[in-house]
């Protein structure tokens, strides 16, 4: 049960991150942009594997902010940012939690990386590179993201594209399916045993959501999110893989202290 637990908040962290819905509260106050806030969201997945079904979670939803220092859900670190006139440029150095999606798949490890992002006008555009410290896959990926903040009153809601390349070790981690991973399935009397494959090159997978946020009071936060991602060739021509998608959605509500 800890362990379901743990992928739930991991495989959540990449969805909730790049919206930063608990700091909406913030969007037309002159408070510090300091902050503790704890909540629960409901979680659903859609892994793309062979008769997949589709997986819900109920998780903890945990975001600080104290100076540079912050910490959401499964990612912390340091961010350095500076305001320019119109433009708000920032650097993200973090550790961040990994979790393949799919059932029986229990395998967690542990990214560095850095982000930059460029804030303006014209939306927020962003660019990163991480890799496993835990030497359990050694691979990297780099992501490329593009959002744009429309704020309406009490509701911010945040449309946005990414692009996320995964070398072969970080793809292969991701989508493959291992000898032990297979023996699992069995052990548990699964309707479907996937097949024992590897991811043999790298990927580029292509993806969108839509996020919204909208303040109840000065504390409550009620935070919604849904999006797809569409998978490299590299990833769906594999045997284990039944859809050329992903998806995720997620309703949760946040209390700021």
């Amino acid at each position: 049960m800890t362990h379901k637990l743990a992928k739930s908040l991991v495989t959540a962290m990449a969805f909730i991150l790049p919206m930063s819905p608990l700091q909406a509260q913030e969007q037309d106050s002159d408070e510090s942009e300091n902050h503790i806030a704890a909540g629960v969201g409901f979680l659903d997945q859609y892994a793309p594997f062979n008769s997949a079904t589709s997986q819900a979670n109920l998780l903890p939803i945990i975001s600080i902010k104290q100076g540079a220092f912050y910490f959401e859900v499964a990612e912390t670190g340091f961010q350095f940012e500076k305001e320019t006139g119109s433009i708000k440029p920032s650097v993200n150095l973090f550790v961040a939690a990994r979790s393949p999606g799919g059932r029986d798949r229990q395998k967690l490890s542990i990214d560095a990386g850095a982000r930059f992002s460029l804030e303006s006008k014209l939306g927020i555009v962003s660019a990163e590179v991480r890799h496993d410290v835990t030497e359990k896959f050694n691979g990297s990926e780099v992501i490329a993201r593009y959002s744009y903040p429309i704020s309406t009153g009490r509701f911010l809601i945040t449309p946005s594209v990414q692009a996320s390349w995964l070398d072969e070790k970080a793809a292969n981690y991701m989508y493959g399916v291992t000898t032990v991973q297979r023996a699992r399935m069995i052990r548990k009397g699964r309707r479907t045993i996937l097949p024992v494959t590897a991811i043999l090159d790298d990927a580029l997978n292509l993806g969108g959501d839509i996020s919204m946020a909208m303040q109840l009071n000065d504390r409550l936060t009620l935070i919604a999110m849904a999006g797809a991602t569409a998978l490299d060739k590299s990833i769906h021509k594999s045997r284990a893989i039944e859809q050329k998608w992903e998806a995720q959605s997620l309703l949760g509500l946040t209390y700021r202290f």
